[in-house]
């Protein structure tokens, strides 16, 4: 029988990772670079600023729903092989998004307070390194969830 529960936090978990994850690839691949293209600093970092609210939001819903199910599916303790494995490399990969999350965040904010007229390198590297780490933490969940 599915303990609607679990489906549940499975099903947010699920969303909020395709959500966070395709944010940040479109914002990565698609908002930055036209803002470029078209001198549009302002519309970027507005665009970047509405993303930051999400990401954070997802950082603590995924963090919530990821540990829900962790602690309901595996009575919190993980389990051994190479699920295991890939269970700490999605907790790691999560930790990295959470802290490159906060990187943009604070490359956004300098980019806003300094006025700018072209987007900063650094801050097209924050958005880019997350849509990477998004895009290993959604291939690490096919892993888990087909492979192992």
């Amino acid at each position: 029988m599915v303990n609607l529960t679990l489906a549940t936090v499975m099903a947010l978990h699920v969303l909020m990772a395709v959500l966070w994850t395709g944010g940040y690839l479109v914002t990565s691949m698609l908002v930055v670079p036209a803002a470029k293209r078209h001198d549009a600093p302002a519309f970027a970092l507005d665009v970047l600023d509405s993303l930051k609210w999400f990401a954070f939001g997802g950082i603590l819903l995924m963090g919530a729903t990821g540990g829900g199910a962790l602690w309901f599916i595996y009575d919190n303790e993980l389990p051994e092989g190479t699920r295991g494995t890939a269970l700490i490399a999605m907790m790691t990969l999560y930790g990295i998004f959470a802290l490159t999350s906060l990187w943009a965040w604070r490359e956004t904010k300098q980019a806003r307070a300094a006025n700018v007229a072209e987007l900063p390198t650094r801050l097209k590297m924050a958005f880019r390194t997350n849509a990477l780490v998004a895009t290993l933490l959604v291939l690490d969940a096919a892993i888990i969830g087909y492979v192992v």
